[in-house]
């Protein structure tokens, strides 16, 4: 068990060889600067985050077999995708994509589970809501009403800081980096230099 930053605790199993015996998706993931960027000229936005993530995707169910653990009170499987298979964020990123294909680049960004509405005015905003909020039901994707904020000018979006003025670093990352342990083994250095790509 992993505590998360909101202290809530998140179930972590080894999936180390089941990832390592499958191909990797080469879906290609977004380029976090561009999508920063396309946020500048919009004076309002909506910040929204996929309640746990991955956890909405349904397993196949030829897959949930292979994904088993085991617990002193039996042997289980997800039935929903779980953090810590390799292709996790590809194959969410895929999904995420095509569910609003229609709407990025216009009024909408995707990064993962981060999400954000992007509009001109007051009267747009609420039109661009409305069609967000459609989208994800017809999607039968939920939101974390905990870690959204809507009609704000400024917020977080993943590594970075949107403001009135453009785009900062995110001060709170820095700040985690900063704080964190010398790498002793290669999982802690590509967990620092996944940090850094963040931070641009």
């Amino acid at each position: 068990m992993v505590k998360k930053h909101e202290c809530s605790w998140r179930m972590c199993i080894d999936y180390s060889d089941l990832n390592n015996a499958c191909p990797k998706d080469h879906y290609p993931f977004p380029e976090i600067d561009q999508k920063v960027e396309s946020l500048e000229g919009f004076q309002l936005k909506c910040f929204l985050d996929a309640y746990k993530g991955y956890h909405q995707v349904h397993m196949c169910r030829e897959d949930e077999e292979k994904i088993a653990f085991h617990t002193n009170w039996g042997t289980f499987c997800y039935q929903k995708m779980p953090f810590g298979l390799k292709n996790v964020g590809a194959t969410y990123q895929h999904i995420i994509d095509k569910v609003f294909a229609e709407k990025i680049r216009k009024n909408v960004e995707v990064y993962i589970y981060d999400m954000v509405i992007k509009s001109s005015n007051e009267t747009t905003l609420l039109q661009d809501i409305e069609e967000t909020l459609q989208t994800l039901a017809k999607a039968q994707m939920k939101l974390n009403p905990r870690k959204c904020t809507f009609r704000v000018e400024e917020g977080q979006f993943p590594g970075y800081q949107i403001t009135k003025e453009g785009i900062a670093p995110n001060q709170a990352k820095i700040q985690e980096f900063l704080d964190s342990r010398t790498p002793h083994n290669i999982k802690g250095v590509q967990e620092i230099n996944e940090t850094l790509i963040m931070l641009g």
